[in-house]
């Protein structure tokens, strides 16, 4: 729409739930390489072509016609290494979550998590005794608090993501249709070595860290609200001196 369009528009024209409606969802993308193993295999490669280096510097002009140099080698193991470790590639989609979809994922009868009630403190002039099992039992329930929000993390992931695609295919999850990705798969993917720093967990405490890769992109798209940098014209200084 045109800027004399724009000015073209009253208060009577102007309909807020259409515009409501027009609006898109926030999408973040995340990239899990499921071969950590091969990481040491790089690193080996890495350190033998630094070698390769330093021993042709030595040389220099010197080295006999029948050296062979073995960095070309070494360089297409590398090229290898690399197709091999971007086949192992998966790239997930997630999008932002409305308040109810994350209260739902508290509520067991939608499929949800609850949080377990906070014990209640003992009088002052119960006695030590008291304040002991108190203590036991916050601690009991700090626990059972940190296993419900990994647990209620692979309800909220489940919910946000929208597409996984590997050199094997791509899965695509339509508006309304169920969810691509089970809970059970994200449990497993968790449960695996390196599982936490792929899927993590969103603390429902305040000021707590999410972690993860696939938790942090689900809270970014969610909570993130991206600001446009405005344009200037070229040439232009964009500081002013007061």
């Amino acid at each position: 729409m045109s800027t004399d369009e724009h000015e073209n528009i009253t208060p009577e024209d102007f309909d807020l739930m259409a515009w409501i409606a027009s609006g898109t969802v926030a999408t973040r993308t995340v990239d899990i390489f499921n071969r950590p193993d091969m990481v040491a295999e790089y690193e080996a490669l890495e350190a033998e072509y630094a070698e390769a280096e330093k021993a042709a510097a030595r040389a220099g002009d010197d080295a006999p016609l029948s050296a062979v140099d073995p960095r070309p080698d070494i360089e297409a193991r590398m090229a290898e290494w690399r197709e091999r470790w971007e086949a192992s590639k998966a790239t997930w989609t997630v999008r932002a979550l409305s308040h109810d979809e994350i209260e739902n994922t508290f509520e067991p009868k939608t499929g949800g998590v609850s949080s377990p009630p906070q014990p209640v403190p003992p009088p002052a002039q119960a006695g030590k005794k008291a304040a002991e099992d108190y203590a036991e039992k916050v601690t009991k329930w700090a626990r059972t608090v940190h296993e419900a929000d990994r647990e209620r993390t692979l309800h909220l992931i489940a919910a946000a993501v929208t597409a996984v695609e590997s050199t094997r295919g791509r899965l695509e999850r339509d508006p309304g249709e169920p969810p691509i990705v089970t809970v059970e798969a994200l449990r497993t993917l968790r449960d695996r070595p390196h599982g936490d720093t792929w899927v993590g967990m969103i603390p429902s405490g305040k000021g707590q860290r999410v972690t993860g890769k696939l938790a942090t992109a689900v809270m970014a798209a969610t909570e993130g609200d991206v600001a446009v940098p405005r344009p200037t014209s070229p040439g232009r200084s964009t500081t002013t001196q007061g």
